[in-house]
């Protein structure tokens, strides 16, 4: 079998396009990114390689299919470790899915401790012949916008190759800090459905009480188990999703700063605008006109 990631003799960042609807990035050695949109009919990618990897799996539409039992759908976000041998992962037409490949050997640059998470999925990965998944979860805001970073950064800037690596880290970073919780089954899945609940319901007006009821627990439980798995307050959660909605808005549709401020739950602008420029670092006014920090 061929190695995946040594099988290039440019090793510099680099994208192509094997493939219709498929873009392939790389970034460096050990780490690059397929971005798949728009592709008209199911098309197949065959992994039969002796690397070993994290393969990490971002769908916002449509669905893919890996072998013929493990279905991966829309809104979802999934990591699998792959320690080489044959593998079909088969993006269905009319998908749009991100999915990145990161080397043991890159993860290994930034092991720590021995007891640590990334230490231990190290160790997964010097396994023989496995394809196991290590996280599968609900797609959310905060994922999606790392990922757009990635995926939208300008191929034309300046040291765009580290810039891209750092980027790439980022959304690394935030996978395996998700995937590294310590909670048992029901607060798990108390997490997870409050989580779900503030994500359909956080440009409204959800108190701790109201979220605490439709989790069908209590406010002292909710916030203690909320804040272990998600490393968050409620509070801070809602604020984060409603200036990630915001950032999005103002990037990608054609809204004032004051309609955007109301549809992400801010009834004054001033707020608003003083909340968005603490955690961006820039006005929203002045989102459109930094071509660095919007498509």
């Amino acid at each position: 079998m061929d190695s995946l990631f040594f099988n290039l003799s440019d090793r510099k960042y680099k994208v192509s396009n094997p493939q219709s609807g498929i873009k392939r990035v790389d970034i460096s050695q050990g780490l690059f990114y397929f971005d798949i949109k728009a592709i008209k009919k199911d098309t197949t990618f065959k992994l039969d390689f002796i690397d070993k990897m994290l393969v990490v799996f971002v769908v916002k539409s449509g669905k893919l299919v890996l072998n013929p039992k493990d279905i991966v759908k829309q809104n979802s976000m999934s990591m699998f470790c792959y320690t080489g041998g044959d593998l079909d992962i088969v993006f269905k037409a009319g998908s749009e899915v991100f999915v990145m490949f990161v080397a043991d050997f890159f993860l290994k640059s930034y092991l720590s401790d021995e007891k640590s998470f990334e230490n231990k999925l190290y160790q997964k990965m010097q396994k023989n012949s496995i394809f196991e998944e290590v996280y599968s979860y609900e797609l959310d805001n905060f994922s999606y916008f790392l990922v757009q970073r990635v995926v939208n950064l300008d191929e034309k800037e300046r040291m765009r190759s580290l810039k891209a690596e750092s980027l790439s880290l980022d959304l690394l970073l935030h996978f395996l800090k998700i995937s590294d919780n310590k909670v048992d089954s029901n607060d798990f899945e108390l997490a997870k459905k409050a989580k779900s609940e503030i994500l359909q319901n956080f440009t409204n007006d959800l108190s701790i009480k109201k979220l605490a009821k439709l989790c069908d627990t209590n406010p002292t439980k909710l916030k203690k188990v909320f804040k272990e798995f998600h490393d968050s307050t409620i509070y801070s959660f809602i604020q984060e999703s409603r200036l990630e909605k915001a950032y999005y808005l103002l990037c990608e549709e054609d809204y004032t700063v004051g309609e955007v401020s109301n549809m992400v739950g801010y009834s004054h602008q001033g707020n608003f605008s003083k909340l968005f420029k603490k955690k961006y670092k820039i006005e929203p006014s002045l989102i459109n006109k930094k071509p660095f920090l919007a498509k």
